[in-house]
């Protein structure tokens, strides 16, 4: 008897397992799903956050912060990264923008990944300190070097974008200059597309077969007057700002 219960015992365990398994197996791809959404709800809500970031920079400095920062002997410094640092986290109000990046008074700061710009895990699943959110740099954009206010800009100029790759630490100087731009941007950071942020704030998810060339033209000012995002982005828009009255 105790054998025939042993036997019971083990048969339902093997039914219970099965369906577990089979349940695992159908509610998996929405698992999946369900983090890769996570995922990019919060890649979205980082690039509004530097958006609000470099608005308020220019509301004190009345600019946006130079690409890189320099000394007095033209030296450089650190990335606008690490100068808008403070307006997005109060706890880094101690870093010192006049010292380099990497400089020991700022190597608290240095050694940890930047909750918005770093975002993407290593193997061992840590968390990187390369930087993933890069701007674009060079003539008549927005960080080309004079510190241009908000109002000089169209609405529709693209500020920054995401990287994959980047080699970059997030507070290091180094950005995408205009006439370097690989066309692996397009795929973002898991080949579905990528956030890119405007003037005006608004942050929209482009699908990764954006057009690199019709995605230039709102990298420079001029070229951002002389087209509409909605005409020529939208089409490849899979979420937009809505906070502004898209």
């Amino acid at each position: 008897m105790a054998k025939r219960r042993i036997g019971v015992t083990w048969r339902t365990l093997a039914v219970v397992l099965v369906v577990q398994a089979g349940l695992f197996a159908v509610l998996w791809p929405a698992i999946r799903a369900a983090r890769r959404e996570a995922r990019l709800a919060q890649r979205y809500n980082d690039m509004l956050q530097i958006g609000i970031g470099l608005t308020n920079f220019a509301d004190v400095y009345k600019r946006l912060p130079p690409a890189v920062r320099t000394d007095d002997l033209g030296r450089p410094l650190s990335s606008w990264r690490s100068q808008l640092a403070p307006f997005l986290e109060a706890m880094m109000l101690g870093y010192d923008i006049d010292c380099a990046w990497d400089d020991p008074v700022n190597r608290h700061y240095a050694a940890r990944p930047h909750r918005c710009y770093c975002l993407l895990d290593a193997a061992d699943g840590r968390q990187r300190t390369d930087t993933n959110v890069m701007a674009i740099t060079g003539p008549d954009t927005p960080f080309d070097g004079h510190g241009r206010p908000f109002k000089d800009l169209d609405a529709d100029t693209i500020l920054v974008v995401e990287v994959a790759h980047s080699d970059t630490h997030w507070a290091e100087p180094g950005d995408l200059d205009i006439d370097d731009v690989p066309e692996s941007l397009c795929q973002g950071l898991d080949g579905d597309g990528l956030h890119v942020l405007f003037a005006d704030g608004r942050v929209w998810f482009l699908r990764h077969d954006v057009p690199l060339a019709e995605l230039r033209e709102f990298f420079t000012i001029d070229g951002a007057k002389r087209h509409d995002r909605e005409q020529v982005l939208g089409p490849y828009a899979v979420r937009k700002d809505r906070r502004r009255g898209d």
